[in-house]
């Protein structure tokens, strides 16, 4: 099978571009794989052994390929995925549904590009009689929260060939934009990190000054109005009044909306929490061992599958996520769900507290969270799955 494959890649920092960059190492024995890419210069220098490392704009320019048996388009619901929607409208192909909600994308290319027209086209085609009900919301009164409600998924659905999606609530979002959509849920794969030249969590730990005896609790990726980090300080700073030795990791760039700084010093944390930055893949992977406990809350979300949490359970930390869309579907005896409603610092005070006197259950929770990911997330047949699904969308074409 020849594939012509449209995704972001490294150093473009993306979730993205990790997923793909670790698929495409168990995807090149199916066939031969082309990249696809805006103007840059990938970083892993092992995907110019392995792939064509093309521009987009060829597709144009030769109208379309025809030395390709199908396309393969990752979509996101940012800017980075801009030229890869294009190329998808005008060629269609299998669309890789990274999260079942394209508004903050669809509003960025259009309204934020003074093309406010385009963006009432969108919705007249997503929601037709919907459409200055809509308007009211998100364009005059600005309230993004409201985009969550309105996914704008219908043309990039209709336009594809197929859809693959991560979850059963991104599966149901698809097919309510289109219930004869051709569709196929593979999970988010697990890939196991090279376990050479890691550094042991006990040095790791020592290294960031946390003393063996701390209840370290850790949270790793970007870092988003939506992740919860103030919910998460206040619990920290509840339970460090209660007299137990928490501490607190934050790993991941700091987004518009986050503001962490000004919390831990309202909060009295200063000497409690540090504060990372963005750090590389190779240190990403040794601090999935240092916490005790990670807490990965999203709340609003466009109901995506977080890479970020897939890793930390398969590295066989516990985890605390929201109990919210696609978080919903982990089995409950594999994660702690944390509500998101009025009760949520609450509770995570509660559970908090609960595991940080009970390390044998912590350890209990973190292997039966590694097993189910082991046996549920595998990467070998994630790539089987999607070159299978190619294939049977080629035979209907």
């Amino acid at each position: 099978m020849k594939i012509a494959y449209f995704s972001p890649l490294n150093p473009i920092k993306s979730g993205v571009s990790d997923y793909s960059e670790e698929l495409l190492e168990y995807l090149a024995g199916f066939g031969r794989i082309d990249l696809f890419i805006d103007d840059y210069r990938p970083s892993s220098s092992w995907l110019f052994d392995c792939f064509r490392i093309r521009g987009y704009r060829e597709i144009y320019d030769n109208h379309g390929s025809n030395d390709h048996d199908i396309h393969v388009y990752h979509v996101g619901n940012n800017d980075i995925h801009s030229y890869i929607y294009g190329v998808s409208q005008e060629y269609p192909g299998l669309v890789v549904l990274h999260e079942p909600m394209l508004h903050h994308f669809v509003f960025s290319q259009t309204v934020g590009n003074n093309r406010v027209r385009e963006y009432l086209r969108e919705l007249d085609y997503c929601y037709k009689t919907d459409r200055a009900r809509i308007v009211k919301t998100t364009l005059e009164d600005r309230d993004e929260g409201s985009w969550y409600d309105y996914p704008l998924l219908d043309r990039i659905v209709d336009s594809s060939l197929g859809v693959i999606v991560h979850s059963d609530f991104a599966a149901a979002k698809v097919l309510e934009a289109n219930p004869q959509a051709r569709l196929r849920k593979i999970p988010h794969h697990y890939s196991p990190p090279a376990a050479n030249h890691m550094r042991s969590p006990e040095l790791v730990r020592e290294i960031l000054g946390f003393r063996p005896d701390d209840f370290l609790v850790g949270s790793l990726g970007y870092m988003t109005s939506s992740k919860r980090i103030d919910i998460l300080l206040g619990a920290v700073a509840s339970v460090k009044g209660m007299g137990y030795p928490i501490k607190l990791l934050l790993v991941g760039k700091m987004l518009p909306g986050c503001e962490a700084p000004r919390w831990i010093e309202e909060l009295d944390l200063d000497g409690d929490v540090l504060v990372t930055g963005f750090v590389d893949t190779r240190t990403f992977r040794e601090y999935l061992n240092v916490p005790d406990m990670f807490v990965a809350l999203r709340h609003p979300s466009a109901g995506e599958t977080s890479g970020s949490v897939i890793k930390m359970m398969g590295a066989g930390s516990p985890v605390m996520v929201s109990d919210h869309y696609a978080f919903s579907e982990f089995p409950d005896d594999c994660c702690v769900k944390i509500t998101t409603g009025e009760a949520e610092q609450d509770q995570l005070v509660e559970k908090l507290v609960y595991y940080c006197e009970n390390a044998d259950e912590r350890r209990e929770l973190g292997g039966r969270s590694r097993r189910y990911i082991l046996a549920n997330h595998d990467i070998q047949d994630s790539a089987r799955q999607y070159v299978e699904f190619a294939t049977e969308v080629l035979s209907c074409k």
